[in-house]
């Protein structure tokens, strides 16, 4: 290894170790409260890094969240480009896919966005998800087969059924018998696509 190359390496530790703390910190308090003194000291590096690498807190929260949706972005490109006309099941499960391997940054935004507080994060969030909504339209299988439902009200309710489960408060999970894991969101994923394409009644009438 060259001298270049490890340093490049250490660069991208120490990045690495801040963007793994500002998460930690981030998801545990409001974002006003949180510190770089604190991150910088969670990722046993000095407070000046932070500096050198992102420029404020503002920009580590950034590229923080934008390490986060990079995959629900790239998801949503790819989903697009190969299908054009996204079905029910394309999207119900990559939204489930992305978000399983990290289901408590879901709840970290819905707290976020519900705070009187924060708005430069607020504006970063926005700014961030803004590319990602546009790439995920409503399914043209569920607008055809919509009949005189209204397409808003059908593209809330979907939205309900993927991320509720991800933000619902964990001791109202356990008062009706649900442990929040992997299991859990990998069935619920398949239970709500199967929903979706047939109904409660499981297309029985």
């Amino acid at each position: 290894m060259t001298k270049d190359t490890s340093k490049k390496a250490e660069q991208d530790n120490v990045r690495a170790s801040l963007i793994r703390a500002a998460y930690r910190c981030f998801t545990a308090a409001d974002y006003d409260k949180v510190s770089i003194r604190q991150i910088s000291e969670l990722a046993g590096v000095n407070m000046a890094m932070i500096r050198y690498y992102f420029g404020n807190k503002l920009g580590l929260f950034e590229a923080m969240v934008t390490e986060h949706i990079h995959p629900i972005h790239q998801r949503a490109k790819a989903l697009q480009q190969s299908h054009g006309k996204p079905t029910v099941a394309d999207i119900v499960s990559e939204f489930y896919q992305t978000m399983i391997p990290n289901p408590e940054f879901p709840r970290f935004l819905f707290q976020l966005m519900s705070s009187d507080h924060s708005s430069e994060a607020k504006a970063v969030i926005y700014k961030l998800f803004e590319p990602i909504a546009d790439l995920t339209p409503m399914p043209k299988q569920l607008l055809e087969e919509s009949g005189e439902l209204d397409p808003q009200m059908l593209k809330m309710s979907l939205l309900s059924l993927m991320i509720f489960p991800f933000v619902m408060p964990t001791p109202m999970a356990k008062l009706h018998g649900y442990q929040l894991n992997e299991e859990f969101y990998q069935q619920l994923a398949k239970h709500n696509i199967a929903l979706l394409e047939h109904g409660l009644s499981g297309g029985k009438h």
